[in-house]
């Protein structure tokens, strides 16, 4: 593992931890080996990680980007509590056990 790399493990990219977007935005990009050392070298001289400085740039994007509003969502079916869930069984009726057999008492010599 390059040392570029080894600072960047240990520090998430973001306080919801490391390969977690905030707000849920899935992003992913790709740069060429030149792009990334040159970004790798502009994150070390403002001492700070590669990752941290690309979430700097993205949510820096995303703060001048029209944003649409989040869609409504509803779950699909209202939540189920446990007494609507039983509510058509009957407990199991108590089991009865057979009697157990006498024993024969031991002969005493």
């Amino acid at each position: 593992m390059k040392d570029s790399q080894a600072g960047e493990a240990v520090q998430p990219a973001s306080a919801h931890g490391p390969g977690r977007a905030p707000s849920g935005i899935p992003l992913t990009f790709r740069l060429g080996e030149r792009e990334y050392a040159a970004l790798v070298r502009i994150a070390r001289h403002r001492d700070t990680t590669a990752a941290a400085l690309v979430e700097q740039l993205v949510l820096h994007a995303l703060s001048k980007a029209d944003v649409p509003p989040p869609a409504e969502s509803h779950p699909a079916r209202k939540h189920t509590t446990y007494d609507e869930a039983t509510a058509g069984f009957r407990p199991d009726p108590p089991v009865h056990r057979a009697p157990e057999p006498e024993r024969e008492p031991e002969p005493t010599a």
